[in-house]
């Protein structure tokens, strides 16, 4: 599937496409439907000043690398995508998207809770969230919750529409990060603004 659907911003192809090929090999896998759970990570506001994209970086690794301790919550995710922004309003914070076995798992409301309680477990509470599946209702093109695989409509709102706008270009982000580094004093520092991992057997 290429990208069809071109929204008013800016975002990576590579990024994108890279996001929606997992989408496709949930399908190939033999998934018919996946439930699509969209939760921001973010840092409450006395901790957003001081809070360097390594200290952030390091909440979110350890969260995805310690799911298997979480199987309530993750036993049945197939795989999430993550991408990190920086606004002056809320500092550095992540916009994620965690797929679930939607024939394992359908309260997506519930699971959104679940993962965001956990991202403030994971911060020592200096973590809040939002759950984007609360009030998916508003959203005009619905592209989390359940969603069939088959359904070209469903595909296409999670494919087009929701993956894109986590892919979106972020040139404040890469100003913020470059602010930490040189900070730090230390030999520059790659560190990654999206990615996705997967439990799925190719």
């Amino acid at each position: 599937m290429n990208i069809s659907f071109q929204p008013d911003y800016a975002f990576s192809e590579v990024n994108c496409q890279s996001a929606i090929n997992f989408i496709l090999n949930c399908k190939r896998n033999g998934y018919k439907r996946v439930m699509a759970v969209r939760v921001d990570f973010l840092m409450k506001d006395q901790f957003q000043q001081g809070m360097s994209v390594f200290e952030i970086q390091e909440y979110k690794t350890r969260l995805w690398n310690n799911r298997r301790g979480k199987p309530s919550i993750f036993e049945h995710c197939l795989g999430w995508v993550w991408a990190l922004e920086y606004t002056e309003e809320a500092g550095y914070h992540y916009h994620c998207l965690f797929v679930f076995d939607a024939d394992k798992v359908q309260a997506d409301v519930y699971y959104g809770d679940q993962i965001g309680e956990y991202w403030m477990a994971i911060t020592e509470g200096k973590g809040c969230y939002n759950n984007c599946n609360r009030n998916k209702q508003q959203y005009r093109y619905l592209g989390v919750g359940r969603i069939r695989l088959d359904s070209e409509e469903e595909l296409h709102n999670l494919c087009n529409i929701v993956i894109p706008y986590l892919a979106k270009d972020d040139n404040q982000v890469r100003s913020a990060i470059n602010r930490d580094v040189m900070a730090m004093d230390t030999i520059p520092i790659k560190v990654r603004t999206f990615g996705s991992s997967n439990n799925l057997k190719f």
